[in-house]
């Protein structure tokens, strides 16, 4: 928590200045027995300092070494030990540095003890030094344990969210490669004819690659650039399939309304796939959608072949899980089938 992150250390800094500064006032109204307020001195200031440097230490080992330790069950008994050791090390350091330098920088001489008398000498160490550093330790460990949560929480977000954005590139990039491979070929064809259409189709084709590729990078789009882009989806498949696919495609939107990107495209991918491509003569193919009210109802309806053991395939899966991570609670997508008819309804808040 300490290390690596300059803003951690500013705040740290901070709350000790802060603590400092506690310090200085509660000095300043604290009165003795004649109910004489105290008065503030570089001698009362150094001692404080010297006070704040022992309550810092003990505070950083026992956030730093003991807590670990006593969280982990089976480091019961070496924390609680360190913790021991460690406090009347620091302790021990202290009234060391008490007698032997902060006393004679406040001009007080007299005859200093032994360093194993001050060693040995545990219950004014107990009293005077421990006990008052691991009192003076416990708003730190509060603002560490509060600070380190946060952190903590912070990191699972951002692993959480990191995860979602890495299963969204990679169900949006399920774009078919059967259809890019097919629109190629036709492409080729058409050229071969030189037929006016290959011109189109490539025009086509490469708004939806700059589209697909560069220009939809953002969390949510225009909806109305997402039409577009099915728009020229779905005549890129007329002009492949020609009389046999006449596409019914209508939509309107009282507003400028967002939406995630390639999220409608991958159900209207799915329902080409499975009429154009496994349906023999005339194909039902028809997609309405409405924007209103900050919310959009989309109704689609394709033929499919229903002896094909693929059923409609992982694309509408693709399509539930996008919506699962990008409108969790806030849509419904009902599918059904009927007389060689598949049906869907999908709505979603786009508040």
């Amino acid at each position: 928590m300490v290390s690596g992150n300059s803003n951690k250390w500013i705040l740290h800094v901070l709350f000790w200045i802060t603590i400092y500064f506690i310090y200085i006032a509660q000095r300043i109204f604290m009165v003795d027995e004649g109910g004489v307020a105290q008065s503030i001195s570089p001698d009362l200031l150094l001692k404080l300092f010297f006070h704040l440097l022992a309550v810092g230490a003990t505070s950083y080992v026992i956030c730093l070494k003991v807590l670990p330790l006593l969280l982990e069950k089976k480091s019961l008994i070496t924390g609680s030990l360190y913790l021991m050791v460690s406090v009347y090390l620091i302790g021990l350091i202290n009234r060391i540095g008490v007698i032997y330098l902060l006393e004679p920088l406040l001009g007080i001489h007299k005859e200093k003890e032994s360093l194993f008398q001050i060693a040995t000498d545990i219950p004014v160490l107990i009293q005077h030094y421990i006990i008052g550093n691991i009192a003076g330790a416990l708003p730190f460990i509060i603002f560490y344990l509060i600070l380190d949560r946060q952190m903590v929480l912070r990191k699972q977000l951002e692993t959480e969210q990191q995860k979602k954005e890495a299963e969204l590139i990679a169900l949006k990039s399920q774009l078919n490669p059967h259809f890019l491979f097919n629109t190629l070929n036709n492409i080729y064809s058409l050229s071969l004819q030189q037929s006016p259409l290959a011109a189109v189709s490539i025009e086509k084709l490469s708004f939806i690659l700059d589209y697909v590729l560069y220009r939809c990078t953002d969390n949510y789009v225009l909806l109305q650039k997402e039409i577009e882009l099915i728009r020229n989806y779905m005549e890129l498949g007329e002009i492949r399939y020609g009389n046999r696919l006449k596409p019914s495609f209508t939509f309107s939107t009282d507003n400028s309304y967002k939406i995630a990107p390639l999220l409608l495209l991958t159900l209207v991918e799915n329902m080409l796939k499975h009429s154009a491509g496994g349906v023999n003569g005339q194909i039902h193919f028809l997609v309405d959608i409405k924007a209103a009210n900050n919310r959009l109802e989309l109704v689609a309806e394709n033929s499919f072949d229903e002896s094909s053991p693929e059923g409609q395939g992982i694309g509408l899966t693709n399509l539930q899980k996008q919506l699962d991570l990008l409108y969790p609670g806030r849509y419904t997508f009902d599918m059904k089938t009927d007389s060689g008819i598949f049906s869907t309804h999908l709505s979603i808040d786009l508040t």
